[in-house]
């Protein structure tokens, strides 16, 4: 598989796990005003991955 490719489908993997944030999230952050024209993303994250092995 040459890099381009590989580079494509690891793009589109990252841009899947990444979702937008609840609404409420954008008001906290900016603002009743200013959330109109901005969002806030969130990644999914699985617990059982996320966590600290010690």
């Amino acid at each position: 598989m040459g890099r381009k490719i590989l580079s494509r489908k690891l793009r589109q993997i990252k841009a899947g796990k990444v979702k937008q944030a609840p609404r409420w999230v954008d008001i906290k952050k900016f603002g009743l005003k200013r959330a109109r024209t901005r969002r806030t993303a969130v990644s999914r994250r699985n617990w059982r991955r996320v966590k600290l092995k010690l």
